[in-house]
C-alpha cells in the first residue's frame, strides 16, 4: 500500500506546492509510482503540470462531494507522475463538505478505490487549517510540514502542530515525517537562527536537507515544469533529489 504523505502549514508562502510538485518529481525519478493530490483551490500543483483547471470535466471538489464519481475519473499524467487537479470549484467544496456526513473522512474513503496502485500519495494543502487540510490529514500515514526562515515561521509551526495533534486523536496512523526548511540561505543570520531553533526544538523532527533559495524554483512552474525537469543541475533540484532519497529513509 501506498505512503500516503500531507504537505501542510496554515501559512501561506512557504514552499507547500513548492515541496509538493518537486518531492513528486523526486520520487518519480527514483522509481516510485507517485500520485500527487491537489487539494488548494488555487490548483497550483495542478497547473505546475500543464493542466487547464478551468476546463476541468471532473475535479477533487466532483470527488469530495459525488458518492458516484470515481477517483481514477480525475487522474492525469505527466511521465510517472499521475496528478488528481483542483481549481476553485474546491472552495464550494470546503462550504458542502461542513453539511455532510463523514465530512473528515471523504478524501480517505475516495483514495481507497485507487491506494494500491502507487507507491507514494502527496496531497497538497491550502494555507489553511480547515476541513480540507483535515481531510489531509485524516487520511495520511505522514505529515510533511515545510517553513520558511521568516519571522513568523515558529508561530505557523505551533498552529499546525496543534491541528495535528487534534486528527491524531482520531487517526492513529498519522506520524510527522519531518519539518522541511525552505528558502534556506546558510549566509543569512535570519537562516541561521530558525534553523538553530527548530532543531533545538523538534530535534531529529527536521529533515536533514533543506531548500535553499533557487530562483529556478520560482521560474520552473511558468515552463509548466517542476524543478528537476526544469534545471536538473540546479541547487532546488538537488536539494529536492536529496529530500526524496531522506524521505525513503524515514517511511
Amino acid at each position: 500500500m501506498a505512503h500516503i504523505i500531507t504537505i501542510g502549514n496554515q501559512k501561506g508562502g512557504c514552499g507547500k506546492t513548492t515541496t509538493a510538485v518537486n518531492l513528486s518529481a523526486g520520487l518519480a525519478v527514483l522509481g516510485k509510482r507517485v500520485l500527487l493530490i491537489d487539494m488548494d483551490p488555487q490548483g497550483n500543483s495542478s497547473l505546475t503540470f500543464g493542466i487547464n483547471i478551468e476546463d476541468l470535466h471532473i475535479s477533487m471538489s466532483d470527488i469530495l462531494l459525488d458518492d458516484n464519481v470515481h477517483f481514477k475519473y480525475n487522474i492525469f499524467s505527466k511521465g510517472n507522475i499521475h496528478i488528481a487537479p483542483s481549481n476553485p470549484t474546491l472552495n464550494y467544496a470546503e462550504e458542502r463538505l461542513h453539511t455532510m456526513e463523514g465530512k473528515a473522512t471523504r478524501l480517505k474513503e475516495k483514495i481507497g478505490e485507487v491506494e494500491s496502485n502507487y507507491d507514494f500519495i502527496l496531497i497538497d494543502c491550502p494555507p489553511s487549517i480547515g476541513i480540507l487540510t483535515t481531510n489531509a490529514l485524516m487520511a495520511s500515514h505522514w505529515t510533511i510540514l515545510p517553513v520558511d526562515v521568516g519571522f513568523y515561521s515558529l508561530v505557523g509551526i505551533k498552529q499546525y502542530l496543534a491541528r495535528i495533534e487534534d486528527v491524531m486523536e482520531q487517526n492513529k496512523n498519522l506520524k510527522i515525517l519531518g519539518i522541511l526548511v525552505t528558502m534556506y540561505n546558510e549566509r543569512n543570520n535570519i537562516s541561521r537562527e530558525v534553523m538553530a531553533k527548530l532543531k533545538g526544538s523538534f530535534k531529529d523532527k527536521v529533515f536533514n536537507t533543506a531548500i535553499r533559495r533557487d530562483i529556478k524554483l520560482t521560474e520552473a512552474p511558468g515552463h509548466l515544469q517542476t524543478a528537476i525537469e526544469y534545471m536538473w543541475r540546479g541547487r532546488g533540484s538537488s536539494d529536492y533529489l536529496a529530500l526524496s532519497n531522506e524521505v525513503l529513509k524515514r517511511v
